[in-house]
């Protein structure tokens, strides 16, 4: 079964629940705790108690196996373990022993003794005295060996570039996961290189990339990415207005209004979107049927428009004072100016006062102010794009959101480049598209047939631990797929270098973490309270850990694992700035005017 059956390295001399402490042979200990083992007249060299690594409990021929990890190693002093209640007892130098601390993170699994297969839990307990063994390389490559069908390479173990480290796809895609990192760690590396390796081995994906500032466009620009990737820039990203629920709406466009001072001018709008949509499905009721309910967040197109220019005569409404009918002109297409004290003429009745209509006059004042604010400010003009001023444009926008097939060609990833909408709805605008991919999922027949991924970078700006007023719309969503997307077919990656920032609701909710280095102390602490405790001796690691290291552990691979991320094919933007290679040369040919005209956004000539 393995190859070092017949020479085990010690023995199991104290096990409490999870944790067991092995006393290693004294041979063992003259060697500086290498193991030396001819096998098929090679010779195989094996270290003892290096931390992290994992090892057999119990006898290789039996049923009775359990797998251990090292966590700490140690030189102890027989006469000092005995008086080491009597501090003033004098140590005999050579009579030192070598302990093992470690944990039971799994046993084998017993359909099977021919090979190697690790199973997660305990199942039962080792026993007292159970003898240890080394595994090589090349068993523990078989051990946490995945089928083809089932595993994608990711890396190496660290130290052991034979040794490689796979994920199982469906854990990873198929449960929420994260990827911590202190900026510089390598982050946006590894981001990068698990969705290629995932998207040139499953060429029909679904996945959606929420980009803050335009890093990852260019980890997909290669020949092979072709016509497989819907890169959205800043320029040409476009969230049509009428998508919002009126929540959202309303976050967006009349965001810091008194709500308390304008419940009237609120009630109002809602009134008047609710009109104009149920005129929209007047429209279209011959081309898609007819919608039985219509509410005023079915996803309907209405004008804008439209909506301030009747809000704007709703808010000088009037009437006659003797019968309450509407105070209109000639035409019906305004309201009469109020009288006050003083009677004029009416058409077909005797002379009458106009009276400002209180539940109306007046109070749309901020609220058409606002609207009318964001209609027309330039860096809005996302929200009401060319092209979607009817219902239907719909299906052509989530299908470019969904990377579903148009003409036979199917996208397999649509990255959204973010960087240019307002900071204040940026976490808005993520939670909104979070919503409707959702909302979509949720309404689908068949939740299997469009399996969705959803990528989330920087995620603590909107995903935050303590909720903000811009954040709140965008952590409610994504806590609600979180906690509920799994069973629709839609899961997320939570990507940030602030862990200690995140929702605790939706990191709990995560099944896989991938941890690279973090300095942060209380990054670290959080990171050390979301793992098993069995994994203080490696998340002890975490602050000092080489550029690409991660630690990984969760459902997508059997153990926990410190491995090398490999490198990204080609690689995102993300890399530092060399200031002593830039500050090393003149500018000679610096274009200001280019970097003016881009932040004026001025139109480039086609």
């Amino acid at each position: 079964m393995i190859v070092s059956k017949d020479r085990p390295f010690g023995q199991v001399i104290s096990i409490s629940g999870m944790n067991m402490i092995i006393e290693i042979n004294k041979d063992l200990l003259q060697r500086n705790l290498e193991q030396q083992i001819t096998y098929n007249q090679e010779v195989i060299k094996l270290f003892v108690g290096t931390v992290g690594d994992i090892f057999l409990i119990g006898d290789p021929a039996s049923n009775n196996v359990h797998y251990g990890i090292f966590e700490e190693v140690k030189l102890v002093s027989e006469y000092e373990e005995i008086y080491n209640n009597q501090p003033n007892t004098v140590v005999s130098t050579d009579k030192y022993k070598a302990i093992a601390i470690a944990k039971v993170i799994g046993y084998q699994d017993k359909s099977t003794r021919e090979t190697l297969k690790f199973q997660r839990g305990i199942g039962h307990y080792p026993r007292f005295n159970s003898k240890c063994y080394l595994l090589t390389s090349e068993e523990k490559k078989q051990l946490f060996s995945l089928s083809e069908d089932e595993g994608v390479k990711v890396g190496s173990i660290a130290g052991i570039q034979s040794e490689e480290v796979s994920i199982h796809v469906d854990k990873f895609l198929g449960k929420h996961s994260v990827i911590l990192g202190s900026t510089g760690s390598g982050k946006s590396s590894t981001v990068a290189s698990v969705l290629q390796k995932i998207l040139r081995k499953y060429q029909y994906s679904h996945v959606l990339f929420f980009d803050l500032h335009d890093e990852y466009s260019a980890a997909f620009q290669s020949k092979e990415f072709d016509h497989k990737v819907n890169k959205v820039a800043a320029s040409n990203f476009v969230m049509p207005y009428w998508l919002l629920n009126f929540e959202e709406f309303q976050s967006i466009f009349l965001g810091d209004i008194d709500i308390t001072k304008n419940t009237d001018g609120i009630r109002i709008t809602k009134e008047q979107i609710l009109v104009l949509k149920e005129k929209e499905h007047k429209y279209i009721e011959d081309k898609v049927g007819i919608i039985e309910k219509i509410s005023i967040n079915s996803p309907l197109y209405f004008n804008i428009d439209e909506l301030i220019e009747e809000l704007g005569k709703l808010n000088k409404r009037t009437y006659w004072k003797s019968d309450n009918a509407l105070a209109l002109t000639e035409y019906g297409n305004n309201y009469l100016i109020g009288t006050g004290s003083q009677k004029i003429e009416r058409p077909g009745h005797d002379k009458d006062f106009v009276i400002q209509d209180p539940n109306y006059y007046g109070k749309l004042n901020q609220v058409i102010e606002k609207l009318s604010s964001i209609r027309h400010d330039r860096r809005y003009t996302f929200l009401s794009p060319m092209g979607f001023d009817n219902s239907t444009s719909i299906r052509g926008y989530i299908m470019d959101l969904l990377s579903l097939p148009y003409n036979a060609e199917q996208k397999q990833l649509t990255i959204l480049d973010l960087s240019r909408i307002p900071s204040e709805i940026t976490p808005i605008i993520i939670g909104i598209l979070s919503r409707i991919c959702f909302e979509f999922k949720l309404w689908e027949e068949d939740p299997t047939a469009l399996p969705l991924y959803l990528v989330f970078e920087e995620a603590h700006n909107y995903i935050p631990k303590d909720s903000t007023p811009s954040s709140r719309l965008a952590k409610k969503y994504i806590e609600r797929i979180a906690k509920e997307g799994r069973k629709y077919g839609i899961t997320q990656l939570i990507v940030s270098q602030r862990p200690s920032d995140l929702s605790t609701t939706i990191v709990s909710q995560c099944s896989n973490f991938f941890v690279l280095r973090v300095t942060n102390p209380e990054d670290q602490a959080f990171i050390k309270h979301i793992l098993p405790d069995h994994l203080s001796a490696l998340t002890d690691m975490i602050p000092f850990f080489q550029n690409g290291e991660a630690l990984i552990v969760g459902e997508c691979v059997p153990m926990p694992i410190k491995g090398i991320i490999d490198k990204p094919t080609p690689t995102p933007n993300s890399n530092d700035v060399s200031f002593s290679q830039a500050w090393s040369n003149i500018l000679e040919s610096y274009d200001i005017d280019r970097t003016l005209h881009r932040w004026w956004e001025v139109k480039e000539n086609e």
